[in-house]
């Protein structure tokens, strides 16, 4: 029986580890990595994977200041004045941001608006901040 060469070429074990020898490889570093497959057995569902874990290394903070702020002013409103966008303020968006483009909370024809805050220079390096804090550039 006469086999057609690529057909020959395909069962050759020169071929296997050609074409799966770096998938092999792969499967071989995450069994030296990962410690095989044992994720996979009973031990994974004892364990909860949003437990606190040990840390890396001992902290250090004594203290932590923890600032949640849902609803809070914006960034663009505190620190980051926008020059370039007070220029605008009150034109519509230009084309070419939203052509061939859908953006969950820009409509087509909305008009760009800037910071209704002013802002003032602080410190030495003359920093930024807006009128809604206007004690923390006197610290």
């Amino acid at each position: 029986m006469t086999v057609h060469p690529k057909v020959k070429e395909i069962i050759t074990r020169r071929h296997f580890f050609q074409e799966c020898g770096l998938g092999v490889g792969k499967i071989a570093l995450a069994s030296l990595l990962g410690g095989g497959f044992k994720h996979l057995g009973a031990q994974a569902a004892i364990e909860n994977p949003l437990a606190p874990k040990a840390p890396h290394f001992a902290p250090t903070a004594k203290r932590v200041i923890y600032l949640f702020m849902a609803g809070g002013p914006s960034q663009l409103d505190l620190f980051d004045r926008k020059p370039t966008l007070e220029k605008y303020d009150g034109q519509p968006i230009p084309a070419e941001v939203v052509k061939d483009q859908r953006y969950a909370f820009i409509e087509r024809n909305a008009s760009l608006m800037a910071s209704p805050f002013k802002f003032s220079h602080y410190g030495d390096s003359g920093a930024e901040l807006s009128e809604m804090l206007p004690h923390l550039g006197e610290i």
